[in-house]
């Protein structure tokens, strides 16, 4: 499939460039005002929180403007990896997105769960995985910041940063809208409206919307899933009552109704979880050979084919809002020194239902996620804004922020069935409160002409506390015969439990209404809570060097921290509930920045070394009564060793060429983890192996994208386009794995993706019209492969899509 691509593609770039070849006029033109550089190579960034060339920045950034967004129909975070390799972006089982970058990523599905690679929108942080999803509509750009970015962007970023950069209000009128039309009746719009307001305010508003039907199959019925309804918009204002003094607002929200992704069956697993062969009994059920879960075909090889329960109550969906608002002053308190004042407000309402299973039976439902979040962030910093030798900045951050989550869980058609355990449905609960204090502070010396030294460092204090409970399900009725978690839990702590792990203890019996998980010390149950206290010093230091023009040597060494977590999760144990610490990595990176003679382009590369302690991963522990059950581990240690090329060229006139590859060597060195269970009177109790040499997941050994876009004059004042991008990977893992009977349960094969476009438009980019075409070859493909209880399942990518866009700008 991927050797098929990359013929489809280089045969459609080919006839394109010939055909323009063979008219009259189109020779090579090799004047440099005509070989206009890639707008890569001219794009000017903020990863350094100021305003810099592209090129001129010694640290590894991926940065693209409107255009090449608008081209590669960048919408969301995950659209982002077909153009950034080492990015990587999957949904989880409670369709939480999950990011990682050069193999540095945090697989936690709960709404509070931080990533390792943060997201910002104006430098403001959206600092959940769940704020990002409607970010990207009317940006001016995106910049991916590569590596651990502590000293400037705060906590939670030893993967990276990715900042959205919306477009600002113009100073004269504009306006502008893209209407579109594909496959599964998408339908969608794009508007904005900008300009003055009076000779000291400029605003701009811009709205999205997306319709569509439902992209997914079901193979046991008449049934579709997956519609998109979705709205999004932005207010923003620019007032600048003095020249030493601008304030901007950016006001901004959206409504998420669409449904959720229903994973794929790939295989059932139900002999596994209950310790035992077909037609035994295990600790918690008994498997008969006409078992419903074991006689439920795997889903067909089709990227639409999936199941998810007939019920209306547990269909996937979703109601999701967000609002945000941000403020940012900039006042100039001396010549060349300014002073920066940011404020961000984030309020979050979730309300999801999603299948686990990928069963129409009701094995596992996450019937009702409820969830609300709040959070502020007060950023304050003082910088220098001449252009001489000694550029810095000096700041202090606060980050506060609280959710809260419960989460009804059904399960009356699982292996546990009703009525072997007494119960089928439980509810769990999570109330977590954040806060973050930092100081920081960076400093670039031009030493002498083409030599720069740099260095940061940021203190953060770090307080997160969390209250989580396990409780009989709410909002549920129990079928007939089952009595409830409480009922079994009182049974079978007081008679199996206790006498095992605590004995000479009294159990007490747990009240109506009473939480239900156990203390693992004390043998009591009850609500769990705790408080997680840190401190990190994060820093950096390299040096840049110009040689000569064009050319960009640098060399930086960088540690970066990410805060610990909770987790929130269904559990019959404290353990699941305890936190994991917060973990470190140290980048040692050198790389260049080329800059090719004539406009011909750019070339940037780079290699890296991670030593990378105390990775925050989902991994296993062994319940009793219900065997290996998810929470989360640090792994004591991991390396990641990595090179990457990234190169924008404009051979000819108006083709534009991109091509960019990583590779990765993403390991585990040291960790002791459970790899399977075993009975003891009648309890499961873990074992442990090593997981050393085991791949870190969502790490593919290569990925690489390539683009090519060609344009050319039909007549005065249009022109036609063409354009394509291929991005593949090969195979990688969901999750650590070391048995081989069970490492293709996270298997995620290699595959190639080939995007096409084609329209035309006024030369001067007044008017577009543009047929699209997304993965056109219909490749077969998953972003993430899992255990699930009683199956394993997949999250496939989307079919071939095709349709048609209209733009006007004014």
């Amino acid at each position: 499939m991927i050797r098929q691509s990359l013929a489809f593609f280089f045969l459609t770039t080919s006839v394109a460039a010939w055909a323009q070849s063979a008219q009259p006029g189109a020779a090579a033109d090799t004047d440099s005002a005509e070989l206009q550089a890639p707008a890569a190579g001219e794009i000017i960034v903020t990863a350094q929180k100021r305003e810099e060339r592209l090129q001129d920045v010694g640290i590894s950034v991926a940065a693209f403007g409107a255009e090449t967004l608008a081209q590669n129909r960048v919408e969301n975070v995950t659209d982002l990896t077909k153009i950034v390799p080492g990015l990587t972006a999957t949904p989880s089982p409670t369709n939480t997105p999950v990011f990682t970058l050069r193999g540095v990523g945090f697989f936690e599905s709960s709404v509070s769960s931080s990533p390792n690679v943060a997201v910002y929108i104006d430098q403001a942080p959206l600092s959940l995985p769940v704020y990002t999803s409607l970010t990207a509509f009317d940006l001016e750009r995106v910049e991916v910041l590569k590596g651990p970015q502590g000293t400037l962007f705060g906590a939670n970023a030893t993967g990276g940063a990715i900042n959205f950069i919306a477009a600002k209000p113009t100073q004269t009128l504009a306006a502008g809208a893209t209407l579109s039309y594909g496959r599964f009746n998408a339908l969608g719009v794009d508007a904005f409206i900008s300009g003055p307001l009076s000779d000291t305010l400029a605003a701009r508003f811009a709205i999205k919307a997306s319709r569509s039907d439902g992209w997914q199959k079901s193979y046991t019925r008449d049934d579709r899933l997956g519609k998109q309804d979705t709205i999004a918009a932005r207010l923003l204002f620019d007032w600048k009552p003095t020249d030493k003094l601008d304030v901007s607002l950016n006001v901004n929200g959206w409504l998420d109704r669409s449904d959720t992704q229903a994973p794929q069956l790939a295989r059932p697993i139900l002999p596994d979880d209950l310790q035992a062969p077909v037609g035994a009994c295990g600790p918690t059920g008994c498997v008969t050979a006409d078992h419903p879960i074991l006689l439920y075909a795997p889903a067909p090889r089709n990227g639409r084919a999936a199941d998810w329960s007939p019920i209306q109550r547990y269909r996937p969906k979703q109601d999701n809002k967000f609002f945000q608002t941000i403020l940012t002053m900039n006042y100039e308190v001396a010549d060349d020194i300014s002073l920066t004042s940011l404020t961000n407000y984030i309020h979050y309402d979730q309300f999801k239902t999603s299948n686990l299973s990928g069963l129409a039976l009701l094995d596992v439902e996450n019937a009702a996620d409820v969830a609300q979040t709040h959070d502020f962030t007060q950023e304050i910093r003082l910088s220098n804004s001449n252009p001489g030798r000694l550029r810095w900045v000096v700041g202090a951050n606060l980050a506060l922020s609280e959710s809260s989550q419960e989460v009804l869980l059904v399960y009356p058609e699982a292996s546990t069935g009703c009525c072997t355990i007494g119960f089928t449905a439980d509810t769990y609960t999570s109330k977590q409160k954040k806060r973050y204090l930092a100081g920081f502070a960076n400093l670039q010396w031009e030493v002498v002409d083409d030599l720069t030294l740099k260095g940061g460092v940021r203190y953060t204090d770090g307080r997160h506390s969390a209250i989580d409970g396990e409780y009989d399900a709410r909002n549920y009725t129990e079928i007939p015969g089952a009595n409830g978690f409480a009922a079994f839990a009182n049974n079978a702590f007081a008679n199996a439990y206790v006498p095992l792990f605590c004995p000479g203890t009294t159990f007490q019996p747990i009240a109506p209404g009473g939480a239900i998980a156990i203390d693992p010390v004390t043998c009591q149950s009850g609500v769990y809570s705790d408080v997680l206290r840190e401190e990190n010093t994060s820093w950096s230091a390299g040096i840049d060097y110009k040689p000569i023009p064009g050319l960009l040597l640098f060399a930086n060494v960088s540690k970066g921290y990410k805060a610990g977590a909770f987790p929130a999760a269904s559990a019959g144990s404290w353990e699941a509930y305890y936190p994991v610490r917060q973990e470190y990595l140290t980048d040692y990176e050198a790389g260049f920045k080329a800059t090719l003679p004539g406009g011909l382009g750019i070339v940037n590369g780079a290699a890296f070394y991670y030593d990378y302690r105390n990775k925050q991963l989902r991994g296993k522990l062994v319940n009793p009564f219900f065997g290996a059950l998810d929470h989360l581990v640090g792994i004591p240690k991991s390396t990641i060793k990595g090179a990457e090329i990234d190169a924008t060229i404009a051979p000819v006139r108006n083709l534009t060429l991109r091509v960019a590859a990583t590779y990765l060597d993403a390991k585990i060195k040291k960790y002791n983890g459970v790899t399977g269970t075993q009975s003891v009177n009648g309890l499961l109790l873990p074992v442990y192996g090593s997981y050393a040499g085991v791949p870190l997941p969502f790490s593919p050994k290569w990925q690489g994208s390539l683009g090519a876009d060609y344009a050319f004059l039909i007549n005065d004042g249009m022109e036609a386009f063409v354009g394509g991008t291929l991005s593949a990977q090969t195979k990688s893992y969901g999750s650590p794995e070391i048995d081989p009977k069970k490492i293709s349960d996270a298997y995620i094969k290699g595959y190639a993706i080939l995007d096409l476009r084609a329209g035309l438009r006024d030369e001067n980019d007044r008017w577009n019209v543009t047929v699209y075409g997304k993965n056109v070859t219909n490749s077969y493909y998953w972003t993430n492969r899992l255990r699930n209880f009683d199956t394993v399942v997949q999250y496939a990518g989307r079919p071939v899509e095709w349709g048609i866009s209209v733009s006007w700008k004014y």
